[in-house]
């Protein structure tokens, strides 16, 4: 609103005129006054005394003045009052009004003909309640509108809300419906893992078990094909456990020391034998200065490795298939490679290869068969490692596989290293003309500390024989067109070769099938199947070495313990012929029960070496058998050694297993090999006979120390006192080392351990007493890893071995 502003009504001119008006009219009065006084009184001449009307007149005018003064003040302060303060006080008031009530409609009424200062800021007053006025009524008004449309976000967002928790319902309900869902899948699988390892155990076991006994070429092919088919089928089996855990992010890798190139060498080795069948030149190359020992999961490194292998195998009619191991970035990114010369792969296969359930061409599943979840598992399990999988490859040029996993380095020297003194220093002749089979078998020898020659035909072989000795002689089965045999025939024809130890590489059996071997005194190791701790084994072997030597050195060619009495608790009965006969093949005298009640009853009432446990049986579980067996046994000093066997391989089992009390795990179906390799684990050396046979066993009086030996020769009793001497000293020393690696065992000293293990070790060996050596022998390796774990129940087998040695060593004089 547009106020005009105030002219001549302004306040201040009204009040200028007042005060002009009052001045004026003062003015004229003193001059009418001043007039009046000159008229009525003329002038005279001054006379004494004529002053005093002037006086008197002017005393009037003087108060005329101050009269006339104050009337004037008085109607200005009248005027003041009726145009200032008054209207300031009604707007004082309606001010204070407004204030009070929050009431905007009052307004100032402003005066009739006011147009000065105080109606402009009436006005204004009243102009501002106005606009306040119609601001709240706005702000009324926006306030409802926001409102209802609060109201109506409300309700949109309680609908929303709704929906949304009813969607949240649908989650939970679907989460908890795929949770559901991912448990009954695992269970499903770990049920059918079960079910189908079961009958897959009787088929595998039986299996090896008719390849043990005299069967015709054609019956040895037959069951071969079942055997085959049966490992191919529980490959399937092991592919889809592991597809399914790595979809589910279940996998988890293990993190344990290994020896990289052994573990390579048993992955050639698996495929040597068909290599051989298709006339393939199989091999394994290592980078010069790779590390053997390695930290990380050898078993997936391995499947990947198997899986590489097979497929290269597989698709390769002729020529070769090379495995390769290199450092690809130091410290531990280690690369594998497998290269083929056979079908290739094209490139826009290349990819879809590595797809779940796909191969490269849809025709090689009826051709090559395979369920394409190899190379999809492959490539993920070196994901997880760290690593990466690549693929090199052209139609009909063959293929290069490649993929690194990051490990990490290890300290301790591999088994193979530890296990080689007896082989250093020997001379072996090498007879190959195959450069790749010269350069691996080569490699190996020389890396067990042996001095060797190599001979690509036979006349070169015969010259070296002659101009040198040598301790042993390994021929390739065909050398330069001669024949294994037909050399072998010639070497024992020369005086230098009489005494020659002879060891022939196979293939096929061919020659070991041959009626001349016997008579020129040779043995055979087959050909595709060199990997370091076989041909360890047939090298100790060849070269005539007493077990006992290749015991005391922890030699990987030594043969695996016999058991003295072993339990079988099976409710099986396919599992229990089969496991009895393994047990049996092994020289163990077996004990087969029902449940696992039966075996708490069983291992109470008798004494067993060990005791093979399986998980799932009526009346009561191996699981609660195992737990009860341990409570049972208490503070004894006696434990009782618990292979847990389940069908099982689920996450968690093996696991579940130990928990309970196993001290060991094996996987269904599992093979001779697995049993024997579970037995060494847990009692080393040869288990002894029942009655008076025992004291032989516990003390090995045909393998003592070469000094001990030579003190039972002394004449008289001198050599029966010195012994009884030593014997005294062992039986009073070993009490304190028992204790020192009880303390070292239960304070994780791992270099405590390792050097009273180490002096246990070898005081127990000098007086034979080898098993209990290679119980000492375990705790040692355990100490050298610089770790504890897993030293307790070798502590207490210890123990056990120690008292079976002290009553053979009090029962009676060792000469």
């Amino acid at each position: 609103m547009k106020l005009p502003w105030p002219g001549q009504h302004c306040l201040k001119s009204r009040l200028i005129t007042l005060l002009l008006v009052g001045n004026g009219m003062l003015l004229l009065g003193l001059a009418a006054g001043c007039l009046c006084y000159r008229l009525l009184i003329p002038a005279s001449p001054r006379l004494p005394g004529a002053d005093a009307p002037l006086i008197l007149f002017a005393s009037l005018q003087f108060i005329f003045a101050f009269c006339g003064l104050a009337a004037l003040l008085g109607l200005l302060s009248q005027r003041i009052d009726r145009l200032i303060s008054d209207p300031i006080r009604r707007l004082t008031e309606k001010m204070e009004l407004v204030s009070a009530s929050q009431d905007y409609r009052v307004r100032v009424d402003p005066e009739v003909a006011s147009g000065d200062e105080l109606g402009l800021l009436f006005a204004c007053f009243n102009n501002m309640l106005a606009e306040i006025s119609v601001r709240d009524e706005r702000l009324a008004l926006h306030s409802e509108e926001l409102k209802l449309e609060v109201a109506e976000r409300t309700s949109e967002l309680r609908s929303v809300n709704e929906q949304l928790e009813e969607s949240l319902k649908s989650v939970r309900h679907a989460m908890q419906s795929a949770q559901s869902a991912s448990r009954a899948k695992s269970d499903f699988l770990a049920q059918m893992s079960h079910e189908i390892r079961t009958p897959m155990y009787g088929v595998l076991g039986m299996t090896e078990l008719l390849l043990g006994t005299g069967l015709t070429k054609e019956q040895v092919r037959y069951v071969e094909t079942v055997r085959r088919s049966g490992e191919a089928l529980l490959c399937i089996i092991n592919n889809i456990l592991d597809f399914s855990k790595i979809e589910a992010g279940r996998m988890e890798l293990e993190n344990i020391p290994f020896d990289l190139p052994q573990l390579a060498s048993d992955a050639v080795a698996i495929f040597a034998e068909d290599a051989a069948r298709k006339s393939l030149e199989l091999s394994l190359e290592l980078e010069p200065g790779l590390p053997r020992m390695f930290i990380g999961d050898p078993g997936r490194l391995r499947q990947v490795m198997v899986n590489l292998l097979g497929n290269a195998v597989k698709f390769t009619p002729r020529g070769w298939v090379r495995l390769t191991l290199s450092l690809a970035e130091e410290p531990a990114l280690v690369r594998v490679s497998v290269e083929d010369t056979g079908i290739g792969i094209p490139t826009e296969a290349r990819e879809r290869i590595f797809r779940q359930f796909a191969q490269g061409d849809e025709s090689m599943t009826r051709k090559y068969g395979g369920t394409g979840l190899g190379l999809a598992i492959a490539r993920q399990l070196t994901e997880l490692m760290g690593g990466a999988l690549e693929v090199e490859s052209a139609p009909g040029e063959g293929a290069r596989f490649s993929f690194t996993a990051r490990l990490q380095l290890h300290e301790e020297s591999s088994r193979a290293e530890r296990c080689c003194a007896a082989l250093r220093g020997k001379r072996v002749l090498v007879v190959s003309d195959a450069p790749q089979l010269s350069e691996a078998v080569a490699e190996q020898l020389a890396s067990w500390g042996v001095e060797l020659e190599s001979a690509g035909d036979a006349p070169g072989a015969l010259c070296r024989l002659v101009a040198a000795p040598f301790d042993l002689a390994l021929i390739d089965r065909e050398v330069a067109g001669s024949g294994a045999m037909e050399l072998t025939c010639a070497i024992r024809a020369l005086p230098e070769g009489r005494s020659l130890r002879l060891l022939l590489l196979d293939e096929n059996e061919e020659l070991a099938g041959d009626p001349r071997l016997t008579g020129v005194e040779a043995t055979c190791y087959p050909r595709g199947g060199v990997r370091e701790e076989g041909l360890y084994g047939a090298v100790v072997a060849a070269l005539g070495m007493e077990e006992n030597e290749r015991l005391e050195a922890g030699c990987c060619g030594a043969t695996p313990p016999r058991l003295r009495r072993v339990l079988l608790v099976e409710d099986n009965v396919v599992n229990q012929e089969v496991g009895k006969g393994m047990l049996e093949s092994l020289g163990c005298r077996v004990k087969v029960v029902e449940d696992g009640l039966a075996a708490v009853e069983e291992v109470q009432r008798c004494g067993y070496d060990v005791v093979f446990m399986d998980c799932q049986m009526p009346i009561m579980d191996g699981l609660e058998a195992t737990r009860r067996i341990r409570e049972r046994e208490g503070a004894a000093e006696g434990r009782v050694p618990i292979v847990a066997l389940t069908a099982h391989a689920m996450k968690g089992d093996r696991e579940a297993c130990l928990e309970a009390g196993a001290d060991d795990y094996i996987s269904k179906p599992f093979s001779r090999e697995q049993v024997a390799r579970a037995m060494e684990r847990l009692l080393r050396g040869t288990a002894p006979q029942h009655g008076e046979t025992q004291e032989a066993e516990v003390i090995s009086r045909d393998r003592m120390s070469g000094a001990l030996a030579m003190i039972r020769t002394l004449p008289g009793n001198r050599g029966k006192e010195v012994l009884r001497k030593v014997v005294d000293l062992y039986l009073a020393s070993t009490p304190a080392l028992l204790k020192t690696m009880r303390e070292a065992e239960s304070g994780g000293d791992a270099e405590k351990l390792k050097a009273a293990a180490h002096s246990f070790k070898s005081s127990s060996a000098n007086l034979g007493a080898l098993r209990l050596a290679g119980v000492c022998r375990e705790l040692e390796r355990l100490g050298r890893a610089g770790s504890t774990e897993g030293a307790l129940p070798l502590l207490h087998e210890a123990e056990e071995e120690y008292r079976l040695v002290r009553d053979a060593l009090k029962g009676g004089p060792l000469c």
